[in-house]
C-alpha cells in the first residue's frame, strides 16, 4: 500500500478543459465574467442562494460579516473555541470582544445552553460553526433567540456546502453565511469562499465593502457618473481565473458527493463495532449530507500515539483544530469565563481520518483494518 495522504485536492478532466478554455478566450483574469456569473446562477438553482458574493476565501467572507455590523469594541461576537482560527478572528480585527462557547460531547457542536448563557446586553452576533459539514440540531430554536434578542446570526459554513437541515439548505437560516471553496473541500478554486447574504438591508452596504470600498457598483448600474471611496473595503473578489476552475465542479457536484458517500458509509460499516467501545463515530447526520470528513473520537487511547501508528503504516490522519481559547493570542479574550469542559476533554481526543476522491474502497478497507489492528493488539 502506498503511502495514503490525508487530502488530495479534487481535479476533475471538466475543470481543466474549462480552465484552458478561458485562458485561449484571452478573456480578463479578474473578472467578474461568465464563470462567475454563471456559478451565481448555479448556486441560485441548486439551493435558493439569492444574493451571492464569491470572494478570494471564507474568510474574506467572514470578514466582510465583520465590516457590516460595523462592530465596535463593547460589542461582543458568540463563537465556539472549538473552530478554525478565523472564525474568531475576522470579527476579532474590528476590536470587538469575543466570547468563547462550549461544544457538546455529542456532536462537536456549538452548546445552545452555553449559547444561552453568555448573551449579554452586549451581544451583536452569534457564529454557529457547522462542523464537518453538519447542521446544528437546534436551528429553529436558535433563530428565534436571535429574533428575540435582536442578534444576528451568522453561519461558518465552510465545511457545510450542499449539506441540509431538513429540507433547506444550510446556508439560508443566517443573517449571513460563509463557505469555503479551499483546496481541502469537497469542491474548490486552490483558494476561495463564498458570501450568501440572507438579510437584505445589508445588501447595500455590502456592495461596497466587496468592491473596495468604493461605489462602483453604482456607476456599473449607471446611477452615478463616476465611483469614489464610500466606507472600508478590501480586494475580496474571486478571479475569473479561480471561478473557471470551479464552475464544473459545481455542475458535477452530485457525482463528486456519491463518491465520498461510498467511502464514508464504508467507513461506518469497517468501524461500527469498535464505536462505543474504543471511539466513537461521529456520523451525527440526520438530512442530507455533504460527506466532507471521517472524525473519530478516541476513547482511551493517547492520541500521538494512535497518530503515530497510522503514519508508520503509511496513513496520514490529522487533529482538527486545537481550541481557540488555549492559543496564545486567542486566551486573551477567555477572561472570567466558565471553563470550556467538553471542548478541553476532547480536544486530544479527535482524529479526522483521510477522505478525498482519490481515495479507493479499497484505501479505506486497509485503514479501517488497520485501526481494527490497533485496537487488537
Amino acid at each position: 500500500m502506498k503511502e495514503i495522504k490525508f487530502n488530495v485536492p479534487l481535479s476533475i478532466d471538466a475543470s481543466i478543459s474549462n480552465v484552458n478554455k478561458f485562458l485561449r478566450s484571452k478573456e480578463p483574469l479578474h473578472g467578474p465574467g461568465y464563470n462567475i456569473f454563471t456559478i451565481k446562477e448555479e448556486l441560485k438553482k441548486l439551493f435558493g442562494f439569492n444574493n451571492t458574493y464569491l470572494t478570494n476565501s471564507c474568510t474574506s467572507a467572514l470578514e466582510i460579516c465583520g465590516l457590516a455590523l460595523g462592530l465596535k469594541k463593547n460589542d461582543e461576537v458568540i463563537l465556539p473555541s472549538f473552530s478554525f482560527i478565523t472564525t474568531a478572528s475576522s470579527f476579532a480585527r474590528t476590536g470587538c470582544k469575543i466570547r468563547y462557547v462550549d461544544i457538546e460531547k455529542e456532536t462537536l457542536m456549538p452548546s445552545f445552553n452555553d449559547i444561552k448563557k453568555n448573551i449579554t446586553k452586549n451581544t451583536k452576533a452569534i457564529i454557529i460553526l457547522h462542523y464537518q459539514g453538519y447542521s446544528i440540531n437546534y436551528m429553529e430554536k436558535l433563530q428565534k433567540l436571535c429574533k428575540r434578542k435582536k442578534i444576528f446570526l451568522i453561519e461558518d459554513a465552510a465545511q457545510a456546502f450542499g449539506s441540509f437541515y431538513k429540507n433547506k439548505p444550510l446556508g439560508t437560516f443566517g443573517d449571513f453565511a460563509c463557505f469555503s471553496f479551499h483546496e481541502t473541500k469537497n469542491i474548490h478554486a486552490g483558494t476561495g469562499g463564498l458570501l450568501v447574504v440572507n438579510n437584505k438591508k445589508f445588501i447595500n452596504q455590502i456592495n461596497f465593502i466587496f468592491d473596495k470600498g468604493t461605489n462602483r457598483n453604482l456607476m456599473i448600474s449607471k446611477k452615478i457618473k463616476y465611483y469614489t471611496w464610500v466606507t472600508i473595503g478590501s480586494a475580496f473578489l474571486m478571479s475569473e481565473f479561480s471561478a473557471s476552475y470551479l464552475l464544473p465542479q459545481i455542475k458535477n457536484y452530485k457525482r463528486i458527493v456519491h463518491k465520498r458517500a461510498l467511502l464514508y458509509n464504508n467507513y461506518v460499516k469497517n468501524l461500527k463495532h469498535l464505536n462505543n467501545k474504543e471511539i466513537f463515530l461521529t456520523n451525527n447526520h440526520k438530512y442530507k449530507y455533504n460527506f466532507h470528513a471521517f472524525v473519530i473520537i478516541l476513547k482511551n487511547t493517547i492520541r500521538e500515539k494512535f497518530l503515530k501508528y497510522l503514519k508508520k503504516n503509511k496513513i496520514n490522519a490529522v487533529i482538527s483544530y486545537t481550541p481557540l481559547h488555549r492559543s496564545k493570542f486567542g486566551k486573551k479574550y477567555f477572561i472570567n469565563q466558565e471553563k470550556l469542559i467538553n471542548t478541553d476533554r476532547y480536544l486530544e481526543k479527535i482524529v479526522r481520518l483521510p477522505l478525498h476522491n482519490d481515495l479507493t474502497l479499497k484505501s479505506t478497507n486497509y485503514i479501517s483494518n488497520k485501526i481494527k489492528e490497533y485496537f487488537k493488539n
